[in-house]
């Protein structure tokens, strides 16, 4: 079932769209939700691990400074999460990317929120594309980064206001097409377009078949089959990859 939760974001801030939670990869335990902070700077990975335990009383922070020390933990809270701090480095970083290998090798079933503090689309999309679950900017908050935390741990995702908004104010007027050209970008069918379209809008399923004259059951079949096209874990995912296919979305799509 979808559902959208704010948990106290303010509507200037947020961005949200809710996923199912996926199956647990590893055994758990009853007790308190872990809160992994991974962060090689140590004064800033004390110092904001000792901030999240007094705002997050409900959970256990367990600073870290690399991926690899999450083998020492194999039993975790189904609502575990983890925060990776890459400060100025991009998420083509080797490193960077090698923490977050190592991270879906140890912990494949605690979803990722990334801090960094650079925020712009690519950076966002290489982020997801490397399974990250949301994006942290530093500009954020406390009371915003803990109130994710808690949307992400309930099977949520999170994309900052900004990136989502330039995904409709930087379109770019569709490229002339070649007569008798029926060429689909990422090879999409226009049915599949229509619904991608309204994905972008933030409509939900019941709405899309409404506005497209057909079942629900359909859209989620077409939605599937875009997700697999993109290579997409999920809605959000989808939303921000698919950017271009819409820029160059030819006219018939939309008959």
């Amino acid at each position: 079932m979808e559902r959208a939760a704010s948990l106290g974001l303010q509507p200037k801030d947020k961005a949200l769209a809710a996923m199912p939670a996926c199956a647990m990869g590893a055994s758990v335990e009853a007790g308190a939700a872990l809160l992994f902070f991974i962060d090689r700077q140590g004064v800033e990975r004390d110092c904001m691990s000792e901030r999240l335990a007094s705002l997050l009383s409900e959970w256990r922070v367990e600073p870290i400074s690399e991926a690899r020390e999450l083998h020492r933990h194999g039993n975790w809270a189904p609502s575990s999460v983890l925060i990776l701090n890459t400060h100025g480095e991009g998420m083509n970083n080797p490193k960077v990317a090698g923490e977050m290998a190592m991270i879906a090798q140890l912990a494949p079933a605690i979803p990722i929120l990334v801090m960094s503090e650079l925020c712009d689309f690519s950076e966002v999309t290489r982020a997801f594309g490397l399974g990250a679950r949301g994006y942290l900017p530093t500009s954020l908050a406390m009371s915003e980064v803990t109130a994710i935390v808690r949307l992400v741990a309930q099977g949520g995702t999170y994309v900052p206001a900004n990136i989502l908004a330039g995904l409709f104010e930087n379109r770019q007027p569709a490229p002339a097409q070649i007569p008798g050209e029926t060429t689909w970008p990422c090879s999409f069918s226009p049915r599949q377009l229509q619904v991608l379209e309204r994905l972008n809008e933030g409509k939900q399923n019941k709405v899309i078949a409404y506005e497209l004259g057909m079942a629900e059951s359909t859209v989620k079949v077409h939605i599937r089959h875009i997700m697999k096209k993109l290579n997409a874990r999920n809605r959000t995912q989808v939303v921000l990859m698919s950017r271009n296919a819409l820029q160059v979305r030819p006219a018939s799509a939309a008959a």
